[in-house]
């Protein structure tokens, strides 16, 4: 059996719901916003601590629209918000430069200057801290004692899983790796989980 391919599904927000959640002028032309740059943001700032599965089960209900109640408060009050800053923090360069034929060009337009790199770093990293707030309440709120047993596909963040098997545990900045135990009860649990 193949494992549930879940980037077959849309992705969790919409070009639209980033510049209304996190742009500075809702003006803005979404269509800057690729999907992929989406994807991306998910993968690498949410996937990791959602779980893999957790993170599918979302996408692949979201796709169908049979997210239930408490999926849906969990995707419109924490993680769309905390998406729309990964996503911008991700799309900025892409805003600021335009690959072309010629280079790499700073966009320009008639009516306003380009920011040079130091102001665009600046927005990059506020944007960045801005996303890592709503992604800690987000998680605090998920592993909340009154929450436990409510959202089954989520396990812990406590640990990310390394993609060779160890525990990855937060220690402030630091990554500690662990043993090659790991946070599923079983690796027969995870794999009745990921396979059809």
């Amino acid at each position: 059996m193949a494992k549930t391919d879940y980037r077959q599904y849309n992705n969790l927000i919409t070009a639209n719901e980033v510049v209304l959640k996190a742009m500075t002028n809702v003006n803005m032309d979404s269509s800057i916003i690729d999907d992929n740059i989406v994807l991306i943001a998910e993968l690498t700032h949410l996937k990791p601590h959602l779980g893999d599965y957790f993170w599918g089960e979302l996408r692949k209900k979201h796709h169908a629209g049979s997210l239930v109640a408490v999926e849906t408060t969990l995707l419109n009050n924490y993680i769309l918000p905390c998406l729309a800053f990964y996503v911008k923090y991700e799309v900025l360069n892409d805003m600021q430069y335009n690959t072309t034929s010629s280079g790499i060009v700073t966009n320009d337009d008639d009516w306003s200057d380009a920011a040079d790199s130091s102001e665009l770093a600046t927005l990059k990293d506020d944007t960045f801290r801005k996303a890592e707030i709503l992604l800690k309440d987000m998680m605090e709120w998920l592993d909340d004692t009154e929450n436990v047993g409510v959202y089954p596909e989520y396990e812990s963040s406590q640990n990310d899983m390394h993609i060779n098997g160890d525990n990855v545990v937060r220690l402030g900045g630091i990554l500690a790796y662990g043993s090659k135990m790991n946070r599923y009860t079983s690796i027969k649990k995870k794999d009745e989980r990921y396979y059809n």
